[in-house]
């Protein structure tokens, strides 16, 4: 008697002897039976398979019987409730219940008017891959028509991609390239070469993975150089982007050195929104500004997770802003002196300021807020602190003329908040019709009666007050409820 086959968690086959041959020359009778219920088994996959045919075509007759979407509507109407079932989505995300894929599952006719309908394929996300991906990737660009193309493709250490292949791939669309967001090691940046034909990149988003210092990889290089309007840098060094500066008018740089903020402005004359995160020193590639730089255009600046006071008053202290209108400084340093000397800068048509105050100094604030005497909308986000002592010192601030005589709106981001100490703002005369705003991550009042009630009457008796939880949930409706329902019990 041979070796056993495989068993059945390895091969799928019952364990069995290779050979089974007595004197006589047959299989011993256990074989023999076992081998009767394998044909058997055969016999019964057909029958599965032919009932699974019969099944398929019934279904397709039923969906023609009972589906009241393909023929209620024309085809163009119908695609437009695809569309808007199907919002830009992941390739292939086989876990994401909103993907065109699963339109195609549905039906034949579905499937249809789905591969036919191009803007359901002009958005995907590429997080992972591999060599059986790549004709469903071509397919899925090619259903896309010649539509512009929005496109994020994100590398990682633990993914083992993306392909060489999939760059090759999108380099055939790059004249449809149109809001591209590409977070890759150096050597494939390099790639996205595109074609010449005339590009129509409006948006364009680079990130390298290294964490090396250098700005100085491979050029991100179009054979026909694009020109956008948006474009955001991580990592990644000016030196290393061939793109016309011209159009730019949206930009954010992230983890880069100073000298390339200022060069970046010096290119994009046409700016009109600037956001600098976590920027360094200055590496010494470009030359930095011994005056203020009069940019007319910005009306945006946001400088976030930018530590250390000489490196935050150097920027502050390069610009000059007259168009400026929403300032927002988050998580970085405050050097007091270059604000404020900043502020001087800026004219009446400054409006929105937003402010991190885990680390400022109340004191320090409320001398900058003098010279912002034309803010309507203050925002303040603090998320460590006790609120408590904020409050007081903004309501004790309200006293002087000279402090936000133009605020029309206050702002709070915060876990927790002092809700005992909010009655002293509509305190305030001149802020009595002042709108508040609260944006909590958490519902910590949803056992607190007393607080609700509270909450609930400073908006009945007129004032303009909004909590608003995780964005979208409006917890003062939530309150009102819950004490009608209390009430009716």
């Amino acid at each position: 008697m041979g070796a056993p086959s495989l068993c059945s968690r390895c091969s799928g086959k019952v364990l069995r002897p290779e050979r089974c041959n007595f004197s006589d020359g047959k299989p011993c009778a256990p074989c023999t039976e076992d081998m009767e219920l394998e044909k058997e088994e055969k016999k019964l996959e057909t029958m599965i398979e032919e009932i699974q045919i019969k099944r398929r075509a019934l279904r397709t007759r039923m969906n023609d019987n009972h589906d009241r979407l393909i023929h209620r509507f024309p085809p163009e109407i119908a695609s437009h409730v695809f569309i808007q079932y199907s919002p830009p989505s992941e390739f292939c995300d086989r876990s994401d219940g909103i993907n065109p894929l699963l339109l195609g599952a549905v039906c034949q006719k579905w499937r249809r008017l789905a591969w036919a309908t191009p803007r359901l394929w002009t958005s995907l996300l590429i997080r992972k891959s591999n060599d059986d991906r790549l004709p469903l990737f071509t397919e899925w660009l090619e259903r896309s028509a010649t539509l512009p193309l929005t496109v994020t493709v994100v590398d990682g250490p633990e993914r083992g991609y993306p392909k060489e292949e999939v760059i090759n791939i999108l380099n055939k669309h790059s004249a449809r390239w149109h809001d591209m967001h590409f977070v890759l090691p150096p050597h494939l940046l390099s790639r996205l070469s595109g074609s010449s034909q005339e590009n129509i990149l409006l948006r364009l988003a680079l990130s390298q993975t290294s964490t090396v210092s250098d700005f100085f990889f491979p050029k991100f290089s179009m054979k026909s150089k694009p020109k956008p309007r948006d474009l955001a840098l991580t990592r990644i060094g000016l030196p290393s982007v061939d793109i016309l500066w011209n159009n730019l008018t949206l930009a954010s740089l992230a983890s880069i050195g100073v000298d390339h903020c200022f060069e970046l402005m010096r290119r994009a004359p046409s700016l009109e929104s600037l956001c600098l995160r976590a920027i360094t020193h200055s590496s010494n590639v470009f030359p930095t500004p011994h005056s203020r730089i009069v940019y007319p255009r910005l009306h945006t600046l946001d400088i976030i997770g930018v530590r250390g006071e000489t490196l935050v008053a150097q920027i502050l202290d390069s610009f000059c802003l007259p168009s400026l209108k929403n300032w927002v400084h988050s998580q970085s340093d405050f050097p007091l002196d270059s604000m404020i000397s900043f502020a001087g800068c800026l004219s009446s048509c400054f409006e929105i300021f937003k402010i991190s105050v885990d680390e400022v100094d109340y004191h320090q604030l409320g001398q900058l807020c003098c010279h912002l005497s034309s803010i309507q909308l203050l925002v303040l986000r603090v998320i460590y602190r006790d609120t408590k002592p904020l409050i007081s010192w903004l309501c004790s601030s309200a006293e002087s003329s000279l402090c936000l005589p133009h605020l029309q709106s206050l702002e709070f981001f915060c876990d927790h908040f002092s809700w005992a100490s909010l009655p002293q703002i509509f305190a305030v005369p001149r802020w009595r019709s002042l709108r508040v705003q609260l944006n909590m991550k958490f519902d910590t009042v949803q056992d607190d009666l007393e607080t609700a009630k509270l909450l609930v009457g400073l908006v009945d008796t007129g004032f303009n007050l909004s909590i608003i939880r995780d964005r979208k949930e409006d917890l003062l409706r939530k309150y009102r409820e819950k004490i009608v329902s209390l009430v009716d019990a």
